[in-house]
């Protein structure tokens, strides 16, 4: 009894180890990359729903519908394998209905449309307190991106804020309420810098025209970071 209690206890503590960072935050599904081609979460009139894994043997997706998954860790890799689950059927009917429903789809088949021990591979970026989680089908190179409660933590919620527009963006990105001479970077969801500067001012105009469609991190040093949209 006492060497099963060791065993499961110290197979338990492996596990977590390795994953602590899935475990210990509430994931926001963001965007979806299928075939090279990324899909932004689309805007619904509610919030999106939290994605987190139950247990060591349970991951939820969830945008409005939820993917459900039963997994098994690789306590080797950064990965899990999928054994079976299902997803919600709930309609959203709401603002850019459309849109957010067949994103809801995408997001059912990016775990359901698979069989039965396929492999995922996950990996977490650190952007200060902001993190991402990138799940990759290992089969396929299809990859769902989630962002860690969108702005953090306590701590970064405490720090100053400024006003960034147009959101989403497609060619210039206007910063508003800055200090001189702070430190301002742009991050891909990979953790990739993109561009970095100082500001001169109040105001700061960045040419983003050049970027990718998608998601990115705009960090300016002692403010809040935020989220824009490059579509």
């Amino acid at each position: 009894m006492i060497k099963t209690i060791l065993f499961l206890t110290l197979a338990s503590n492996l596990i977590f180890a390795q994953n602590s960072d899935l475990f210990n935050n509430n994931w926001y599904i963001s965007q979806i990359v299928t075939n090279n081609q990324t899909t932004i979460s689309p805007t619904m009139q509610v919030s999106i729903g939290t994605s987190h894994f139950n247990s060591n043997t349970n991951f939820v997706s969830s945008y409005f519908n939820t993917a459900g998954s039963m997994i098994t860790f690789n306590t080797l890799t950064d990965s899990f394998t999928r054994q079976g689950g299902g997803c919600t059927l709930a309609v959203y009917n709401g603002t850019n209905a459309a849109a957010a429903q067949a994103y809801d789809q995408k997001n059912c088949d990016f775990f359901i449309n698979t069989s039965s021990g396929t492999i995922f591979n996950y990996q977490i970026i650190n952007n200060s307190n902001l993190k991402t989680l990138i799940i990759t089908n290992a089969t396929t190179g299809d990859k769902i991106y989630y962002n860690n409660s969108f702005l953090g933590t306590k701590e970064n919620a405490l720090k100053k804020t400024f006003k960034v527009y147009p959101n989403p963006s497609s060619d210039f990105l206007i910063v508003e309420d800055l200090e001189k001479n702070l430190k301002v970077k742009i991050y891909d969801l990979s953790g990739k810098l993109l561009f970095e500067t100082l500001s001169s001012g109040k105001t700061l105009k960045v040419d983003v025209s050049n970027f990718q469609k998608g998601q990115y991190l705009l960090n300016i040093e002692n403010f809040k970071s935020e989220f824009f949209i490059k579509n």
